[in-house]
């Protein structure tokens, strides 16, 4: 089965953020949070004079539900020719929500469906500019939700959720502090590696995702530590995590990614933490049907000829978790033995029936789910 691969108008550089006043679109629903529009909020407003505009800034970290629906009534009553997400990956998914809510206005959130074609666009178009180097949701045909009835992070997609266009202006990521440029870079970073691991991969997603990966392994830690004055390193990172949001939402990621989310959903941990704290235990389970992708991303760092690949790309992982000051297991993320024995059941579900696990390059049964989440807990390398 061949899929295309959807891209969105990508404008990139410094100052391109400019590039919204050439936008006919006259009516205006900027969707934020309060932080982040404290510095770009007059900016924006300058571009967008003379035009009707909404703002909401309610969006909130691991937005909920209720505040995604919220944000859809806004859209569906000022009804918006242009809806923009102006932040990191919840601005931009409660922005795609409210697209969604918008276009078809007589269905419900959790009616959203891959397979269904909507049409979205007939309304309104939507544009996403990220002010993180991370989540790559500006590329993706999904969203992340807190479900308010159970906690539980859902992954939510249509492919018509990729937008219309998107901004990479590095200039917004200057004032990132240093523990948000480390949590958003190792979620771009763990997106590349699982991406560039995926079955579903082809050879246009490959080269996003093991390009975004060897930038990232390179320029994340200075990002993160003496060079996060520098806005060319700023623009490696940022743009990598792009290309990796690119790859991964045409190719697919893996367990990294729904472990992550049920350990966030339980613990309240940031998503770019706990996907990077589990991503070297994904590759060591990996390691049976992923030797030759392994391979070929050490390839692409310039690493040949070791005898186990999956052991020398975790080693890796591990050492970028070091540098970016992150625990090696989540015991150390803070998560006590009670707390842990009390959600295990639950995270053990929430992982089994994300629909991340069921792309997974080797397949997770329960009790592998189970043996792979006691593992991570200690800090054990994966050997089953």
């Amino acid at each position: 089965m061949s899929l295309p691969i959807r891209i969105p108008f990508i404008y990139q550089g410094i100052g391109s953020l400019e590039q919204l006043r050439n936008f006919k679109e006259r009516r205006v629903l900027i969707v934020s949070d309060k932080t982040v529009l404290q510095m770009v909020g007059d900016k924006l407003s300058d571009i967008f004079s003379g035009r009707e505009t909404k703002i909401f800034d309610e969006v909130e970290p691991d937005p909920k539900d209720t505040i995604m629906v919220k944000c859809g009534d806004v859209a569906r009553k000022f009804k918006p020719e242009l809806i923009v997400g102006v932040g990191g990956g919840s601005a931009m998914d409660t922005a795609k929500a409210a697209y969604f809510l918008y276009g078809q206005e007589s269905l419900r959130l959790y009616d959203m469906n891959v397979l269904v074609e909507y049409n979205l666009r007939e309304k309104s178009k939507l544009v996403l500019i990220p002010t993180t180097s991370g989540t790559g949701s500006e590329h993706t045909p999904g969203l992340v939700v807190t479900n308010t009835e159970t906690g539980q992070k859902m992954s939510l997609a249509s492919f018509e959720l990729i937008p219309w266009a998107v901004i990479l202006d590095p200039t917004l990521t200057l004032k990132m502090p240093q523990k948000l440029t480390a949590a958003t870079g190792l979620d771009a970073l763990t997106q590349a590696i699982e991406g560039a691991s995926s079955k579903m991969g082809s050879d246009f997603t490959q080269a996003l995702n093991l390009y975004a990966a060897k930038i990232l392994f390179h320029y994340l830690p200075k990002a993160a530590g003496e060079g996060a004055g520098d806005i060319q390193v700023r623009a490696k990172v940022h743009y990598a995590a792009s290309m990796a949001g690119i790859g991964f939402g045409n190719s697919g990621l893996g367990l990294a990614h729904s472990c992550g989310h049920a350990l966030g959903g339980a613990f309240h941990i940031p998503h770019g933490i706990s996907v990077g704290v589990m991503l070297p235990y994904a590759i060591e389970f990996n390691k049976p049907e992923c030797r030759d992708k392994y391979i070929e991303i050490l390839e692409c760092l310039n690493i040949t000829g070791v005898e186990d690949p999956g052991a020398t790309l975790s080693t890796m992982v591990k050492d970028i978790l070091k540098k970016l000051k992150i625990p090696l297991n989540i015991k150390e993320l803070g998560v006590s033995q009670e707390s842990w024995e009390k959600n295990f059941e639950k995270i053990v579900g929430w992982t089994k029936n994300d629909i991340i696990t069921m792309i997974n390059p080797r397949m997770a049964s329960e009790q592998d789910i189970r043996k792979i989440f006691q593992y991570a807990y200690e800090g054990k390398t994966i050997d089953f």
